[in-house]
């Protein structure tokens, strides 16, 4: 592939939810869910602020020449309207170039990896030399008060990545779907499936979602550096989307990782869905923990079910 990642900047909302007090209201047993999530703090969005708020937010902390962008890509489940693609909106808002491509891509937790992908196979094209990718996302417009199941994990967020051209750069990239499992984390009573009187809303069958996770994202994560003849002590860090303590804890042991190669914030953050990556890149960007060459593995996985990896040098 062709790209490299310049920048990341992120932005998450002012109100930030305790989740021990969110137990204690909801009379759940906080210390048990804690042992399962490992979150502490949680982000929500404000009845007025949307998916697109955010990444506008996030999108203005980068300092470039705005005019330098040839391409956005905007990777989001919390679209504006069901048309126009937000991106168009985007686009206009931070009054970029109007000779650019521009788009949505409509993907969850694997949404980093497919953007990043798609950002890095334009880039090999003439012309276009820098690409803004953007993840945002705001599920907990979705989640019905009292579940549990989701009200103690998801986090609103967005993440903006400048990604410049290098055609020296490896980058190695897998994929995978399995939709049979779509009922299991999805947004009911929304799109083409919505019914008047009913509220769209966040379903997620935890376990089903957890066992998905380890029946095939250890042996994912195994053919993606058998395939392309690297091993576990060439990766700097393996960053997982920021699921829960309790799935990633679960991947280190069945792949067998050494614990400081697996950098983590879902404690005081949470799962910010397609933003989850490119948070934990910043911080180890921000903190230099990492340094040009070193190799880092990039896992997403979930919603769909859908799966993408990639191993890049930085």
């Amino acid at each position: 592939m062709s790209g490299e990642i310049s920048n990341i900047e992120y932005f998450l909302p002012k109100k930030k939810i305790d989740i021990k007090k969110l137990c204690k209201k909801n009379n759940w047993p906080y210390k048990k869910i804690l042992l399962a999530t490992g979150i502490k703090h949680r982000y929500e969005s404000n009845k007025r602020e949307t998916a697109l708020n955010l990444a506008l937010s996030a999108s203005k902390k980068l300092k470039t020449n705005i005019n330098n962008i040839d391409a956005l890509i905007y990777v989001t489940q919390s679209p504006e309207y069901l048309l126009p693609t937000t991106a168009c909106i985007i686009q206009d808002r931070l009054n970029l170039r109007k000779d650019i491509l521009a788009f949505d891509i409509n993907q969850g937790c694997s949404g980093f990896v497919y953007g990043l992908f798609t950002a890095y196979s334009f880039l090999k094209q003439k012309g276009i030399n820098n690409v803004l990718l953007i993840c945002s996302d705001t599920y907990t417009k979705y989640i019905k008060k009292g579940d549990r199941s989701c009200e103690t994990i998801f986090s609103d967020g967005a993440s903006a990545i400048l990604i410049n051209k290098n055609l020296k750069k490896k980058n190695y990239f897998k994929f995978g779907t399995n939709g049979s499992g779509s009922k299991n984390l999805i947004v009911k009573n929304s799109a083409s499936n919505f019914k008047k009187g009913l509220t769209p809303e966040l379903f997620m069958d935890g376990q089903k979602v957890f066992m998905f996770t380890m029946t095939n994202i250890p042996n994912f994560v195994s053919k993606l550096l058998s395939e392309n003849k690297k091993n576990i002590n060439e990766i700097k860090y393996f960053i997982f989307h920021q699921a829960s303590k309790v799935v990633i804890k679960n991947l280190i042991r069945k792949l067998n990782l050494p614990e400081n190669k697996v950098y983590c914030n879902y404690e005081k953050i949470g799962n910010t869905v397609s933003s989850s990556i490119p948070i934990v890149l910043h911080e180890l960007m921000k903190k230099k923990k990492i340094k040009k060459g070193d190799k880092l593995l990039l896992c997403g996985f979930g919603v769909g079910y859908s799966m993408a990896a990639v191993i890049i040098e930085y």
